[in-house]
């Protein structure tokens, strides 16, 4: 028989949900708007150099163009490669790990190898450009962007494994910093090289080249020079060895998340270059409508990407924490804020649909053809918001396959197979890969929920 004693402390009942989430949100906004600014640097960094580049000269914007149309890819499928790193982080730190810098020293050599790999792929660019069908010439002159730009895929992949520890961390300004001065030595350089001044050799789509290597370098260098003044690594001697601490075995939950996350990152970065090229057989025309309301997209995707990696760090810490009930508030939060935020900005970007459109083209029928996308975006991209929340969220709490099978299935056996009906054999255009683009994503948001859902209740939830 059981004596209750009531003179006994009772633990304090845990909020509700509803109280919870103010906390969270806020917490959200402190981590991710650094997040948001340094990954739109990213997207200024390319395009202040096509910019300046299309103003030099109309051939120099397309070998430019052409050049990162091979870049992108293959940097992104790397970023995606890395995601382990930012994973492990914020799991660990939320477990009270003493030390974290093994994970970053074996992260930044899985950074290298990634990195270096993706810099040897880039050296065949104009072989592949062949391939694909270019002009010999057209080819060539791309290849030579594409191998200038090589280099800076090395740079740009150490840079993320080093923000990936940093955010993970919870330390989301530095690479903010880095992006700033990055971009400032790309438009410098870009201004210099482009038309040739200051007495320098005009070098067009080369000299855009030069200049976003060059940026690239300083952000690694940048925030590698910072990060080896911090404590934590000024204490802790690098042990060496090939791998890093621990050994290859030691890395292998962050290489099994990252090859997973890589795959994923691949599967949807040309998933939706399959859709561009849908939209270049439709015609000029449509191409022009589909590339403004895609850039639109991609702006404002930055807004949810940031939110992500917030909400990625505040489930991996409390997870690691052992605390599952605050990693699923966590994850509602972070959903709830990046699907009502983008929304009401897909709102806002609807009521003057025609004025958006318009700052990218004063033609009056190319506005009168785009506007109506701007509708379609507006929905799409509140599932395009909730999916790449909940796909760092299950990334953080140690997932792989599991969330690439649904990108697959999302965006190669939804978005591009109706997309192609909607547009060629339903009369839609344009406004069928945008139809298609938003199925996509809410196939992959749904899916992804009930994925985080199987995860948070095997730690417990």
């Amino acid at each position: 028989m059981t004596i209750l004693d009531d003179r006994a402390p009772l633990a304090a009942p845990r909020a509700s949900l509803a109280a919870r989430l103010p906390r969270h949100w806020s917490a959200l906004f402190h981590l991710s708007w650094p997040v948001v600014l340094s990954r739109a640097g990213l997207v200024v960094l390319s395009l202040a150099a096509i910019v300046l580049a299309g103003r030099h000269d109309t051939l120099d914007l397309a070998h430019l163009s052409l050049g990162y149309a091979v870049f992108f890819p293959l940097v992104t499928t790397g970023v995606g490669a890395l995601v382990g790193i930012i994973s492990q982080t914020a799991r660990e730190k939320g477990a009270g790990a003493a030390d974290l810098t093994p994970i970053f020293r074996r992260g930044l050599r899985w950074a290298v190898l990634v990195g270096g790999a993706l810099t040897l792929l880039l050296l065949l660019s104009e072989k592949a450009l062949l391939l694909i069908g270019h002009e010999p010439a057209m080819a060539a002159a791309a290849g030579r962007v594409a191998v200038i730009l090589a280099p800076g895929a090395l740079f740009q992949t150490v840079f993320v494994a080093a923000g990936f520890y940093l955010e993970g961390t919870g330390r989301m300004k530095p690479g903010l910093v880095a992006m700033i001065a990055a971009n400032l030595v790309n438009l410098l350089l870009c201004w210099l090289l482009i038309g040739g001044r200051s007495g320098l050799p005009a070098l067009g789509a080369e000299g855009a080249a030069i200049a976003g290597t060059a940026a690239r370098f300083v952000m690694a260098a940048g925030l590698l020079g910072w990060m080896a003044r911090l404590p934590e690594f000024r204490a802790a001697r690098d042990p060496g060895g090939l791998w890093g601490p621990g050994g290859w075995a030691a890395g292998a939950e962050m290489r099994r998340i990252g090859l997973a996350g890589g795959a994923a990152y691949c599967f949807e970065t040309f998933a939706f270059a399959t859709m561009a090229q849908a939209a270049g057989l439709l015609g000029a025309s449509a191409l022009a409508a589909y590339t403004i309301a895609h850039n639109v997209e991609t702006i404002v995707f930055m807004m949810a990407l940031g939110i992500s990696v917030a909400t990625a760090v505040r489930v991996g810490q409390t997870a690691g924490a052992g605390d599952v009930a605050e990693a699923r508030a966590a994850g509602v939060a972070g959903v709830s804020a990046s699907m009502g935020l983008i929304g009401l900005v897909g709102l806002g970007l609807y009521a003057i649909a025609p004025s958006v459109v318009g700052f990218f083209s004063n033609d009056p029928s190319l506005i009168a053809r785009g506007a109506p996308l701007i509708g379609i975006l507006a929905v799409s991209m509140i599932f395009d918001a909730g999916q790449v929340v909940l796909g760092q969220s299950t990334r953080a709490l140690g997932d792989s396959w599991g969330t690439t099978l649904i990108f697959f299935i999302a965006f190669w056996c939804v978005m591009i197979p109706l997309g192609l009906v909607l547009a060629f054999h339903a009369g839609l255009a344009e406004a069928g890969l945008f139809i298609g683009t938003a199925a996509g994503c809410l196939t992959a948001a749904v899916l992804l929920s009930l994925r985080l859902r199987v995860l948070l209740a095997r730690r417990g939830a």
